[in-house]
């Protein structure tokens, strides 16, 4: 039983397309996720400024 290059080739092609869209979607996984995590950091960072800011307000009130 021999393979034939008219046999073989459409199966390679499906198998290429696969693996494309395989790294395609690891690929938008990864940026997802590399954004969410930057919207946490950013949340996190806008609750210090905001305690900062009350703190401040406070002290000025306070000194007054």
């Amino acid at each position: 039983m021999s393979l034939d290059i008219k046999t073989v080739l459409p199966y390679l092609v499906i198998l290429a397309s696969l693996a494309m869209t395989w790294g395609m979607w690891s690929e938008r996984l990864e940026a997802v996720e590399t954004k969410a995590n930057s919207i946490t950091q950013m949340k996190q960072d806008i609750a210090v400024i905001k305690e900062k800011i009350i703190w401040i307000e406070n002290y000025l009130i306070d000194s007054k």
